[in-house]
């Protein structure tokens, strides 16, 4: 936004602090919201014939909680395999294919990585010798519900 751009932020604000959020990024300007829910593909069709022209889709959208994938696998699944394959059919039939799709992953794709050894690093955790993160050359190993999810939304992304 503050680069000139148009931002259009879409949520179904089911994450605590999601609203909080929505009206920080609205104290800085970013006004245009879509509260709409990655799972219905109606709404992510909707959504891009209306921004078809966008230039980039920065998809964050997830179920996070390897806790929460264990608890209630299907829904894990609705929202981060689903859902992503809902919002990369939408720019594909709605938008032409012309955004580019951004889309963030989990290093527990990888499994619990038991050979890194993990450091605390300024109050946060961190892998003592990847400084950059588990590259993709680490074998797969999904482990739980929600990395089996996250791994299949990550396939659907690489062949789309």
């Amino acid at each position: 936004h503050e680069a000139g751009h148009r931002v259009v932020v879409v949520d179904n604000l089911s994450r605590r602090g999601a609203a909080e959020n929505l009206e920080w990024l609205r104290s800085r300007g970013v006004a245009d919201f879509v509260r709409a829910d990655i799972r219905d593909q109606a709404a992510m069709d909707d959504l891009m014939a209306r921004h078809a022209d966008a230039d980039v889709v920065l998809h964050l959208a997830a179920q996070v909680a390897v806790t929460t994938s264990v608890a209630d696998p299907r829904a894990d699944f609705d929202i981060n395999a689903l859902g992503t394959f809902n919002v990369l059919e939408a720019v594909r039939t709605r938008a032409g294919g012309r955004p580019a799709v951004f889309y963030s992953s989990t290093n527990k794709v990888y499994g619990n990585l038991e050979h890194e050894r993990v450091v605390e690093r300024d109050g946060r955790y961190a892998y003592a010798d990847r400084t950059h993160g588990v590259d993709e050359d680490e074998r797969l190993d999904f482990h739980s519900p929600y990395g089996c999810s996250k791994g299949a939304a990550d396939q659907y992304v690489l062949d789309y």
